[in-house]
């Protein structure tokens, strides 16, 4: 699977269309494995040329092509994750459970070393918890963010724009010494997707890529 950037160094566009939609696709497929809004709607993602000759639901959102390969696909991806089973209220001890054992496995297959530097600061280097930039996923403590933030509204490491992302916007990224009630972590992090992708600009005309709810009778 491509990234933003690998895409838009392609000079085919009928290519970068069909990896496009074929990511979507698989977005789809991530998305329909996560616990449903509370409303009972499911999301589903559509990729909409200039023409527009297809008709979209009056829910419609809208995101940029870099805005679902930077927040969307990886949400999806690590949601899809720590959800074993599709349905929340199915076997939810259970698909717990498995999340923890998983979880604790892969922290046996890294070395000492691994597990500090993972908890480091990329800007200072000192043992954090980190917080993550949702505009672009990256992330660093919440002291190095606010002194970069006073000198620039751009991310330090791949200058995405922070203008319009304050401190209460931020993720937190849990540290491995840090009590995780892994079943509120899971419903927090699906809570919030869900509210950024209520936040997304409703779907107006000569909209390339386009977003919404598809919501279930």
């Amino acid at each position: 699977m491509m990234d933003y950037h690998e895409l838009a160094a392609m000079s085919s566009y009928k290519d970068s269309l069909k990896i496009i939609e074929a990511d979507i696709q698989h977005a789809n497929l991530l998305a329909a494995s996560i616990p449903r809004a509370k409303s009972g709607s499911c999301l589903q993602m559509k990729l909409v040329c200039s023409d527009r000759k297809l008709k979209i639901s009056s829910c419609g959102r809208k995101a940029t092509i870099r805005q679902f390969y930077a927040v969307i696909l990886p949400s999806l991806q690590r949601l899809h994750g720590d959800t074993v089973e599709p349905d929340a209220t199915q076997e939810e001890g259970h698909r717990l459970e498995m999340i923890v054992k998983n979880r604790l496995e892969d922290r046996r297959k890294l070395s000492d070393v691994d597990l500090l530097r993972e908890d480091e600061c990329g800007i200072c280097l000192e043992p954090c918890t980190k917080m993550v930039a949702p505009s672009c996923c990256h992330a660093m403590c919440i002291n190095c963010y606010h002194e970069w933030n006073t000198r620039s509204e751009s991310c330090p490491f791949c200058r995405g724009s922070l203008k319009r992302v304050n401190s209460e916007d931020l993720w937190v990224l849990t540290c491995i010494g840090d009590v995780v009630d892994t079943k509120t972590v899971l419903k927090e992090d699906i809570l919030r997707f869900y509210l950024f992708i209520n936040n997304l600009p409703k779907d107006i005309p000569d909209d390339i890529f386009l977003m919404y709810y598809e919501h279930l009778i």
